[in-house]
């Protein structure tokens, strides 16, 4: 990354300068402990709102949401499983074929374990505790998953073809089930205020990983880490998101020792707070645009055009999602004009006569014949371009490669060059 690039890009946003005073610079430690917090907080909140093994069925995401920066291309299924004292079967039901759904574990530190489209014909997944003493089942299984974790976070996604309009998705995830062998356990959860308690509490439910060991121990011995200390940690971390050094999901929701995985923790940091519950890239590659090739931050001030092929080298869709930088949540429709429109996918549009669709993303619907995504004039933005089961030729030509190429942000902006999807 040359540093003439982090230069322009600074200057041309008017950011605060990305030199802090040494005392204010997250570590490693403090950037591992705002990353395990901001999931292990969530995952405690659900826990005391749905308990063990119960699938919780949220609605559609819009701008009320907790969860930052929503897919809006599918629904959710969540669930805290519990492999303490038995395994857990979950049963996904049968699906059409051209509808995307997905079965995604994650760990308590954020990690992703498992993710695998479901099959068409439907059923079940066993998980187990890894080293656990109690007996295994065998049966005709899509897969029986090992984790290291005593209780595991489960994310199913099952996809929408319009935004608010779930459809056959609802039906489908409503056939959902979860069937435990054991009893769950009976779990005295941390006060989510207390930062240390939280992120200790993720560090004895789980094996943990030996490269991160050190910094969650470094953190939870920390008696500075508060409320107030995290804080600023979150405002440095979203200054880093905010300015573009981390433009996409490459390294960030891989386990430790991926392939992909850079054990780089100002980046795991960045994209964990960014996008909770992501998907590694080799299952969905998700681009963030900040900017314009200029350098300049999108603002609702002055539309932006946006033009891309619409075949796309995937193996399911993509899709094209805006947010607004300050709460990183779809917009608020009485911001623009009572609008519903958060999302553009290939499903809901259509090619031109060269094969390409052409977004404008405006205060005001011009009636151009592109389609229009309102933003909000004055305001700053941005938006998510997600690839779903990316494949080979996608590499370099992907919206970073067409937006950034021959630009002064080029090796800054620096698309993933390959991808190894594998189903």
């Amino acid at each position: 990354m040359k540093k003439t690039a982090i230069s322009l890009l600074i200057t041309s946003l008017s950011l605060s300068p990305m030199t802090f005073a040494m005392n204010d610079t997250p570590t490693d430690a403090e950037l591992t402990g705002q990353r395990v917090y901001h999931h292990m907080e969530n995952m405690v909140s659900f826990m005391n709102d749905h308990g063990l093994n119960n699938f919780d069925l949220p609605g559609l995401a819009d701008h009320t949401w907790d969860v930052i920066t929503p897919a809006l291309d599918h629904i959710y299924a969540k669930a805290m499983l519990d492999v303490t004292n038995g395994p857990i079967e979950v049963t996904v039901p049968p699906r059409d074929a051209e509808r995307y759904a997905s079965f995604h574990l994650v760990d308590a530190e954020h990690f992703a374990l498992f993710h695998k489209v479901t099959p068409v014909e439907g059923g079940t997944y066993q998980v187990v505790r890894s080293g656990a003493d109690y007996d295994i089942p065998e049966g005709n299984f899509i897969d029986t998953l090992e984790v290291n974790d005593d209780l595991i976070f489960a994310f199913i996604r099952v996809q929408t073809f319009e935004y608010r309009d779930d459809g056959g998705a609802d039906e489908w995830r409503k056939q959902l089930v979860i069937n435990n062998s054991a009893p769950a356990s009976e779990l005295e959860l941390p006060n989510s205020d207390n930062v240390r308690d939280v992120i200790r509490f993720a560090d004895e439910i789980s094996d943990g990983w030996e490269q991160t060991q050190e910094n969650m121990q470094r953190i939870i011995e920390d008696e500075n880490f508060d409320q107030e200390r995290l804080a600023e940690v979150r405002r440095q971390v979203h200054k880093i998101g905010s300015s573009g050094l981390v433009v996409n999901n490459l390294s960030g929701f891989e386990h430790p020792g991926h392939l992909d995985d850079l054990s780089d923790e100002r980046r795991r940091s960045v994209v964990t707070h960014l996008g909770h519950l992501g998907f590694p890239a080799e299952h969905a590659y998700y681009e963030m645009i900040p900017m314009t090739p200029e350098g300049k931050k999108l603002n609702g001030s002055e539309d932006f055009v946006l033009t891309m092929p619409h075949d796309q080298a995937v193996a399911k869709f993509w899709s094209v999602t805006r947010y607004s930088d300050e709460t990183r949540l779809p917009l608020d429709p009485a911001t623009i004009g009572g609008s519903d429109r958060q999302v553009w996918a290939g499903g809901n549009t259509t090619p031109d006569e060269n094969g390409n669709i052409t977004i404008t993303f405006s205060s005001k619907n011009l009636n151009n014949g592109t389609y229009w995504m309102p933003v909000v004039d004055g305001d700053d933005y941005y938006f998510i371009v997600r690839y779903y089961l990316p494949q080979e030729g996608l590499a370099g030509n992907t919206v970073q490669s067409i937006l950034y190429e021959g630009s002064p942000l080029e090796n800054l902006m620096a698309p993933k060059t390959s991808f190894n999807y594998g189903n």
